[in-house]
């Protein structure tokens, strides 16, 4: 191998110094935009939008361009709607707007975090208006406002540290976007006994066990205690409840003060002790026998199968994907057509990965929580060569 020369040398430092600088200079960085000076709001937002300098701000460079503010504010002209992905920082400080929407959200993400929204007199109407956008709120607040916000069916929400939205809870600002967060799977985690629910366990149903200290009732306790579940929340048709051993139930309804033990219908199957469940309250299993015992399953022949219909004429869609893994990218409606229309099963958060069944006309057919439904493709990504 060739020693370098000294000339060689600084040809070659030489190519990797314009290379690093022809790859920064495509290379777009988002920009910090500071609102004071001649730089208002609304030029800020502009600047932001169309990466161009507008009166005294700055040109943005983004998506992702953070908006500083150095003072409070009184905003009376209308802002522009936002498009692109956007910070607005408040660090801590205000902005007062007139009775109007302050902010409109279209097919952009808006960020708003260390600010307080406030309106010169209290506003009833809406204080957001997102059109498949986002919106996050970290430390931020609507303040003199009773409102809420006007929100498609597509557009994603993240609440994160401090948030308040003219005094809603987190329940109805949650109901703006069409989503229920999950419930922790409690009746999963019993330890002495098994629940389930004919409409699944993760539609509001919550169980927890008791101890014999926690039952605190002497009619159980002359019974024979021996386990206890208490069960409350949505628990509607079929949830029943099983215990693993041969007993007799009884049930503390929780609508009573103070409770009182009844006997509570039940029945021993292979070793268990079941009973259905319809109201919130304590099921306690005591010594004793159920009220009744069923039969024996018994086991009979398969009927035969039926011959198969003939396969459908196919029609006109994108390639079948069976299998395919896919991930989102936004909170995304799980609905039972693939039609903006079809009703609503819930909601695929961002960041979770399935397989697909099929694709057709831009939306994704797939088994989420046990159901079949659909999904718009567009805050979806393939994985690997699908």
């Amino acid at each position: 191998m060739k020693n370098l020369t000294i000339g060689s040398l600084r040809r070659v430092i030489m190519v990797v110094v314009v290379g690093l600088f022809l790859f920064a200079g495509q290379t777009a960085l988002a920009k910090d935009i500071h609102v004071r000076g001649d730089c208002d709001l609304r030029d800020a937002i502009r600047a932001a939008t169309y990466n161009t300098a507008i009166g005294g701000c700055v040109a943005g460079a983004g998506p992702g361009d953070i908006i500083y503010l150095y003072e409070n504010l009184t905003q009376r002209r209308t802002l522009p709607e936002i498009t692109t992905n956007i910070t607005l920082d408040g660090r801590g400080r205000s902005v007062t707007f007139k009775d109007r929407v302050p902010f409109v959200v279209n097919e952009g993400k808006l960020t708003l975090q260390n600010i307080k929204i406030r309106f010169e007199m209290t506003r009833s109407g809406d204080v957001v208006t997102i059109d498949e956008g986002a919106l996050t709120l970290a430390n931020a607040y609507f303040h003199d406002c009773t409102g809420g916000m006007e929100v498609d069916g597509e557009s994603t929400i993240e609440l994160l540290g401090g948030y308040g939205v003219c005094g809603h809870s987190r329940d109805v600002i949650w109901k703006w976007f069409g989503y229920e967060p999950p419930r922790p799977p409690t009746c999963t985690e019993l330890s002495d006994a098994v629940v389930t629910a004919a409409q699944g366990l993760d539609k509001g149903v919550q169980c927890r066990d008791v101890s014999a200290a926690g039952v605190g009732n002497q009619t159980v306790y002359d019974a024979g205690f021996i386990a206890a579940v208490d069960i409350w929340g949505d628990l509607g048709p079929g949830v029943e409840i099983c215990f693993p051993q041969i007993g007799a139930l009884m049930f503390l309804d929780a609508a009573e003060a103070p409770r009182v033990a009844r006997s509570l219908a039940s029945s021993g199957v292979n070793g268990m002790t079941c009973a259905s469940v319809n109201r919130a309250g304590m099921v306690v299993l005591v010594r004793g026998q159920p009220t009744t015992t069923a039969a024996p399953a018994v086991v009979s022949e398969p009927e035969p199968a039926p011959e198969p219909e003939p396969e459908p004429e196919a029609v006109a869609s994108e390639p079948m994907v069976d299998g395919c893994p896919i991930h989102t990218t936004g909170h995304i409606n799980f609905r039972a057509e693939p039609s903006l229309d079809a009703e609503k099963l819930g909601v695929v958060r961002r960041g979770t990965t399935v397989g697909a069944i099929s694709r057709i006309w831009g939306w994704y057919q797939i088994n989420f929580q046990g159901r079949t439904g659909w999904i718009g493709g567009k805050y979806v990504d393939n994985i690997g060569d699908c």
